[in-house]
Protein backbone atom coordinates (compact mmCIF):
# COMPACT_ATOMS: atom_id res chain seq x y z
CA UNK A 1 0.00 0.00 0.00
CA UNK A 2 3.01 2.52 0.72
CA UNK A 3 4.43 2.04 -2.60
CA UNK A 4 1.31 3.07 -4.50
CA UNK A 5 0.98 5.97 -2.48
CA UNK A 6 4.54 6.89 -3.47
CA UNK A 7 3.80 6.34 -6.97
CA UNK A 8 0.40 8.41 -6.92
CA UNK A 9 0.94 12.52 -7.07
CA UNK A 10 0.32 13.98 -3.51
CA UNK A 11 -2.46 16.09 -5.58
CA UNK A 12 -4.79 13.25 -6.52
CA UNK A 13 -4.11 11.56 -3.27
CA UNK A 14 -5.69 14.18 -1.70
CA UNK A 15 -8.26 14.36 -3.70
CA UNK A 16 -9.51 10.50 -3.83
CA UNK A 17 -9.66 11.23 0.23
CA UNK A 18 -11.31 14.20 -0.01
CA UNK A 19 -13.75 12.43 -2.47
CA UNK A 20 -13.77 9.53 -0.26
CA UNK A 21 -15.01 11.47 2.99
CA UNK A 22 -17.70 13.72 0.46
CA UNK A 23 -15.37 16.94 1.44
CA UNK A 24 -14.79 17.00 -2.25
CA UNK A 25 -16.39 19.39 -4.91
CA UNK A 26 -19.51 17.59 -7.21
CA UNK A 27 -16.70 17.29 -10.49
CA UNK A 28 -14.19 16.10 -8.15
CA UNK A 29 -16.03 13.17 -6.38
CA UNK A 30 -16.77 12.50 -10.56
CA UNK A 31 -14.07 12.52 -11.64
CA UNK A 32 -12.17 10.24 -8.85
CA UNK A 33 -15.15 7.94 -9.29
CA UNK A 34 -14.47 7.18 -13.05
CA UNK A 35 -10.87 7.06 -12.45
CA UNK A 36 -11.22 4.24 -10.23
CA UNK A 37 -13.25 2.54 -12.37
CA UNK A 38 -10.12 2.53 -14.79
CA UNK A 39 -7.57 2.57 -12.63
CA UNK A 40 -7.35 -0.52 -9.78
CA UNK A 41 -5.00 1.20 -7.61
CA UNK A 42 -7.10 4.15 -7.46
CA UNK A 43 -10.10 1.68 -6.58
CA UNK A 44 -8.11 0.49 -3.90
CA UNK A 45 -7.26 3.33 -2.13
CA UNK A 46 -10.69 5.34 -2.38
CA UNK A 47 -12.09 2.42 -1.22
CA UNK A 48 -10.33 1.76 1.71
CA UNK A 49 -10.26 5.26 2.55
CA UNK A 50 -14.32 5.09 2.29
CA UNK A 51 -14.46 2.24 4.62
CA UNK A 52 -12.77 4.73 6.86
CA UNK A 53 -14.67 6.89 6.54
CA UNK A 54 -17.85 5.14 6.88
CA UNK A 55 -16.51 3.39 10.18
CA UNK A 56 -15.59 7.52 11.57
CA UNK A 57 -19.05 8.61 10.50
CA UNK A 58 -20.74 5.46 12.50
CA UNK A 59 -18.80 5.65 15.43
CA UNK A 60 -20.79 5.98 18.57
CA UNK A 61 -20.33 9.74 20.14
CA UNK A 62 -19.91 8.10 23.50
CA UNK A 63 -16.75 6.45 22.77
CA UNK A 64 -15.22 9.67 22.28
CA UNK A 65 -13.55 12.20 24.56
CA UNK A 66 -14.56 15.07 25.83
CA UNK A 67 -11.68 16.73 24.96
CA UNK A 68 -12.08 15.81 21.44
CA UNK A 69 -15.55 16.72 21.41
CA UNK A 70 -15.49 20.07 22.83
CA UNK A 71 -12.62 21.18 20.49
CA UNK A 72 -14.08 20.20 17.29
CA UNK A 73 -17.43 22.28 18.42
CA UNK A 74 -15.30 25.04 19.21
CA UNK A 75 -13.74 24.75 15.66
CA UNK A 76 -17.21 24.17 13.90
CA UNK A 77 -18.40 27.31 16.15
CA UNK A 78 -15.33 29.47 15.10
CA UNK A 79 -16.53 28.85 10.87
CA UNK A 80 -19.96 29.16 11.01
CA UNK A 81 -20.04 32.65 10.10
CA UNK A 82 -18.06 32.40 7.44
CA UNK A 83 -20.09 29.43 5.56
CA UNK A 84 -22.95 30.26 4.20
CA UNK A 85 -25.34 27.89 2.71
CA UNK A 86 -26.32 27.87 -0.98
CA UNK A 87 -30.30 28.83 -0.66
CA UNK A 88 -29.18 31.86 1.35
CA UNK A 89 -26.49 32.80 -1.70
CA UNK A 90 -29.21 32.08 -3.95
CA UNK A 91 -32.18 34.68 -2.20
CA UNK A 92 -29.18 37.45 -2.18
CA UNK A 93 -28.26 36.88 -5.49
CA UNK A 94 -31.40 37.19 -6.39
CA UNK A 95 -32.62 40.19 -4.39
CA UNK A 96 -29.10 41.66 -6.07
CA UNK A 97 -30.16 41.22 -9.65
CA UNK A 98 -33.74 42.01 -9.09
CA UNK A 99 -32.40 45.37 -7.69
CA UNK A 100 -30.08 46.03 -10.08
CA UNK A 101 -32.23 45.58 -13.47
CA UNK A 102 -35.05 47.79 -11.60
CA UNK A 103 -32.54 50.78 -10.94
CA UNK A 104 -31.74 50.21 -14.62
CA UNK A 105 -34.85 50.45 -16.03
CA UNK A 106 -35.81 53.30 -14.17
CA UNK A 107 -32.65 55.34 -15.59
CA UNK A 108 -33.54 54.61 -18.88
CA UNK A 109 -35.60 57.44 -20.41
CA UNK A 110 -38.15 56.34 -22.49
CA UNK A 111 -38.09 59.36 -24.87
CA UNK A 112 -40.23 58.72 -28.18
CA UNK A 113 -39.24 59.66 -31.50
CA UNK A 114 -40.42 62.90 -32.91
CA UNK A 115 -41.23 62.93 -36.89
CA UNK A 116 -41.82 65.79 -38.73
CA UNK A 117 -44.63 65.98 -40.88
CA UNK A 118 -42.22 66.08 -44.23
CA UNK A 119 -40.82 62.76 -42.85
CA UNK A 120 -44.41 61.53 -42.51
CA UNK A 121 -44.97 62.42 -45.92
CA UNK A 122 -41.48 61.24 -47.50
CA UNK A 123 -42.09 57.46 -45.63
CA UNK A 124 -45.55 57.55 -46.68
CA UNK A 125 -44.47 58.31 -50.64
CA UNK A 126 -41.44 55.58 -50.14
CA UNK A 127 -43.77 53.05 -48.96
CA UNK A 128 -46.61 54.05 -51.58
CA UNK A 129 -43.64 53.52 -54.65
CA UNK A 130 -42.86 50.20 -52.93
CA UNK A 131 -46.19 48.48 -52.67
CA UNK A 132 -46.71 49.90 -56.37
CA UNK A 133 -43.50 47.98 -57.22
CA UNK A 134 -44.97 44.95 -55.38
CA UNK A 135 -47.37 44.79 -57.38
CA UNK A 136 -46.26 45.55 -61.00
CA UNK A 137 -43.70 42.26 -60.30
CA UNK A 138 -46.76 40.22 -58.51
CA UNK A 139 -48.98 41.12 -61.73
CA UNK A 140 -46.00 40.23 -64.09
CA UNK A 141 -45.65 37.05 -62.10
CA UNK A 142 -49.62 36.32 -62.92
CA UNK A 143 -49.22 36.24 -66.26
CA UNK A 144 -46.30 34.48 -66.85
CA UNK A 145 -47.97 31.74 -64.75
CA UNK A 146 -51.05 31.75 -67.04
CA UNK A 147 -49.60 32.39 -70.52
CA UNK A 148 -46.69 30.76 -70.19
CA UNK A 149 -45.78 28.42 -67.53
CA UNK A 150 -49.51 26.48 -67.21
CA UNK A 151 -50.16 26.11 -70.95
CA UNK A 152 -46.60 25.09 -71.76
CA UNK A 153 -45.38 23.24 -69.12
CA UNK A 154 -48.11 21.45 -67.56
CA UNK A 155 -51.04 21.76 -69.96
CA UNK A 156 -48.98 20.35 -72.53
CA UNK A 157 -47.92 17.06 -70.85
CA UNK A 158 -50.82 16.94 -69.30
CA UNK A 159 -53.26 16.78 -73.04
CA UNK A 160 -50.57 14.44 -74.41
CA UNK A 161 -50.73 11.66 -71.36
CA UNK A 162 -54.67 12.30 -72.18
CA UNK A 163 -54.26 11.78 -75.80
CA UNK A 164 -52.57 8.71 -75.46
CA UNK A 165 -54.59 7.61 -72.67
CA UNK A 166 -57.94 8.19 -74.62
CA UNK A 167 -55.84 6.14 -77.98
CA UNK A 168 -55.01 3.10 -76.16
CA UNK A 169 -58.90 2.81 -74.68
CA UNK A 170 -60.96 3.63 -77.98
CA UNK A 171 -58.38 1.69 -80.05
CA UNK A 172 -57.26 4.08 -82.40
Amino acid sequence: MQDTRHKMNEELLNKIIAAAYKDAGLIDRIKIYFLAKKEPEVKKIFDEYRATASTIKNFPLERIPDSIVNSLKFETDRKKPLVLKPAYIFAVSIVAVTITIAVILFQIKKDEPVYSQAEIEFAEEQVKTSLAIVNKIFKKTENLIQEEILPKRVGKPIHKSLTIINNVLTGG
